[in-house]
């Protein structure tokens, strides 16, 4: 039996997954361009590790020699992936038919039998790291250069894209990293380079090739995918939807979500007596979520450890992080803060304090509704209350800071490296080293307060440390805290990740997802993934509507002008007729233009109306220059009400929305609701116009970046 149906044998890879391990090898080992890397794409936490150890096992079955693993460059990550891949092929290294090592750990010179085994040699993206490859290839043991060789980069748009003009002149220049990959991938004759992450956007805004960006010898290699082989999802995986699908409150997911005060996470950023008065611990506004966060936290523990008890299954431990800030100092007075926090609760058990039982009542109404929502067994509310105060005067709350490798190595399990829960309920603070990669088991609660001008959509979805593989009854007791400004730009992350997804699923992989760029240079395009800034990137699917929302009008003054403008603009026959009619593009883009002044953010997160007219463009070029549009009056929508619905939903009527959904579209469509507006239903002016783009349905998934790079 060959490496790959030994290894589905003892994981028991499903169907899927083997046919996505198949599919990634044949193209991989088929390429007419090795040059070309492929592209393996999963979501956050959905057991990409697993599947690219099938594909190098399924490797070794053709012919491959050795597969060298790129991780994230933190030990801790490693030192994880070492564990994983001896643990997955244990039989084959016990057979002396793998060979596996950490590179800085390599056991050189390798002797002759070494040689003849497979090999898998994992390394950090870090420069010593990629320099021992190097020496191991051109001075320790040249023949392995004839081998075939599989290149896997894991995280594969962290560290492996960065582009930069060299100082005083036109050209550009890789990172360190970059360009000791590109070496390596030059010196070595039959080498197949797979990519592998979830968040890819840096590597689709790749040129196809870097000619002129270069001067003399330096050839940069290609960096954008050649093909996309899509992760199956499995059953158990959370991901995006559930925390941003916009699910009703018969479902337990629409409870996952509460708000945190922004002036909450600045409290929390630096250590500030006024901010966090210690006499105040029980009142103070600036704590007034973690407060709760922390007691629910430990409800949510206590109701599913007594479901389990109750149903014959071994009680769990559980976690909790807390990733506000990235510096050390704000992480230390997080920590002490919490740490006065369960002091204070401490001391309410012993006294029997009623402002915890307050606090209790109102995690227990909150919890209560998702439990009941899932149809789960919910305690009565005074044994979940003692279950509670035991949890806390037994100490169960285990608090600690993660800041490094140095912090993270004690807390790891010494079998799978991932961390180990002590007590049976876990709080972690820390930073980015809480991100990529690192696996934290049973996951109930996620305070999130990372904030950033410009957020980054890959960093910011990386930390999503609460996708995973969740019990469904886990989910219906799990809460994640955050600001409205930072939900709010997660929901446009979880748009921009479904329609990268969505477009693969649904065939158009064979011509690739369109990604354009608002201001994109001739020549390279310096990418890097920290230029892939969310509140430069908008995704629309086909037969999708974008629209702004959390906005207001002008005042009355410029308001009626503004509209009288647009409204010249539009024919009359497209007006409450449910019919459309055609403009020319350069109309639609000045009526745009006209509507835009008329209403002004009234939300972080803001809208981007570039991105609009850009789309709009590309769609209208794709349709030989049509635009479809069509108003409806006398709508009375209230701003209350208007903050955080869909497109679909502010469209309103059934008819409207078939119309707009009519399957036959070819063109984009502009549809334009006119509000009556006013004070009584909270807008400063009115009427005012709504715009929508809606694109047409056999359209192409399109992602817009409005700036690539400065």
């Amino acid at each position: 039996m060959g490496f790959y149906s030994r290894l589905l044998t003892q994981r028991g890879d499903d169907e899927q997954l083997q046919k996505c391990v198949e599919n990634v090898v044949d193209q991989l080992a088929n390429a007419d361009d090795l040059e070309k890397p492929g592209m393996l794409l999963g979501k956050i936490q959905s057991g990409k590790t697993r599947a690219f150890l099938g594909v190098i096992a399924r490797a070794f079955d053709k012919d491959y020699d050795v597969a060298i693993v790129l991780t994230k460059g933190t030990r801790t990550l490693a030192n994880q992936t070492v564990k994983r891949i001896g643990r997955d092929f244990k039989d084959f290294i016990d057979g002396d038919e793998v060979i596996l090592f950490d590179i800085m750990q390599a056991p050189l010179p390798l002797t002759k039998s070494e040689l003849k085994r497979k090999i898998v040699i994992v390394a950090k993206k870090q420069a010593n790291n990629l320099a021992k490859i190097h020496d191991l290839f051109d001075a320790g043991h040249p023949s392995l250069k004839e081998r075939r060789v599989l290149l896997v980069d894991d995280e594969a748009d962290m560290a492996s894209v960065r582009f930069a003009k060299k100082k005083g002149q036109s050209v550009y220049d890789q990172g360190t990293i970059a360009n000791q990959m590109d070496s390596l991938r030059a010196s070595i004759k039959r080498i197949s380079f797979l990519q592998v992450t979830a968040t890819p956007y840096a590597l689709y805004l790749q040129p196809d090739n870097y000619e002129g960006a270069t001067e003399g010898k330096e050839v940069f290699y290609p960096k954008r995918p050649s093909f996309t082989e899509l992760l199956p999802i499995h059953d158990a995986y959370v991901g995006g939807d559930a925390y941003f699908g916009g699910h009703g409150p018969d479902d337990p997911r629409h409870y996952l979500y509460v708000e945190v005060d922004q002036r909450e996470h600045d409290a929390l950023r630096s250590k500030d007596g006024r901010a966090i008065r210690e006499d105040r611990l029980w009142t103070s506004e600036n704590i007034k979520t973690l407060r709760l966060s922390i007691i629910t936290f430990l409800l949510s523990v206590a109701v599913r450890r007594r479901q389990q008890r109750e149903m014959g299954l071994p009680s769990h431990k559980y976690a909790m992080i807390m990733h506000n800030d990235t510096q050390r100092e704000a992480h230390d007075w997080q920590w002490e803060t919490v740490k006065k926090l369960l002091k204070a609760f401490e001391t309410a058990v012993e006294k029997n304090d009623p402002r915890l039982r307050a606090l209790f009542e109102d995690a227990y109404a909150d919890i209560s509704k998702s439990v009941t929502a899932d149809r789960g067994h919910l305690p009565k509310v005074g044994q979940a209350f003692k279950d509670v105060c035991e949890l806390i005067s037994d100490e169960e709350l285990n608090v600690q800071r993660v800041n490094s490798d140095a912090q993270l190595d004690p807390l790891l399990d010494p079998e799978t490296a991932e961390l180990r829960l002590r007590t049976k309920a876990n709080l972690f603070i820390g930073g980015n080293i809480l991100d990529r990669g690192i696996t934290i088991p049973n996951l109930l609660a996620f305070y999130y307060g990372r904030n950033p001008k410009r957020m980054q959509a890959d960093t910011v979805l990386q930390h999503s440390r609460m996708y995973g593989a969740r019990p469904k009854a886990d989910l219906a007791v799990t809460r994640f805290y955050t600001s409205l400004d930072v939900y709010s730009r997660l929901v446009k992350i979880h748009g921009l990740e479904t329609a990268l997804r969505d477009a693969f699923e649904n065939g158009s992989h064979d011509q690739g997802v369109v990604f354009i760029q608002n201001d994109a240079k001739k020549g390279i395009i310096p990418c890097a993934p920290s230029k892939v800034s969310l509140s430069n990137v908008v995704a629309v699917k086909p037969n999708d509507i974008l629209t702004p929302t959390g906005f207001d009008t002008v005042a009355n003054t410029h308001l009626r002008k503004a509209v009288r403008d647009a409204e010249q603009m539009i024919p009359a026959d497209c007006i409450d007729t449910k019919k459309f009619s055609e403009i020319e593009v350069s109309t639609a883009m000045t009526l745009l233009d006209r509507i835009a002044e008329s209403l002004v953010d009234d939300s972080d997160a803001g809208f981007d109306w570039a991105a609009m007219k850009g789309l709009l463009q590309y769609y209208a070029k794709k349709s030989d220059g049509r635009v479809l549009v069509l108003v409806e009056t006398g709508r009375q929508l209230s701003k209350g009400l208007s903050g955080d619905r869909s497109g679909l939903s502010i469209l309103g009527t059934a008819e409207l929305r078939s119309l707009v959904k009519e399957p036959s579209r070819q063109a984009p469509a502009i549809v334009i609701l006119k509000q009556e507006g006013g004070v009584g239903l909270g807008w400063r002016g009115g009427p005012f116009l709504w715009p929508m783009l809606a694109s047409p349905p056999q359209a192409k998934s399109c992602v817009f970046a409005t700036k690539v790079a400065a």
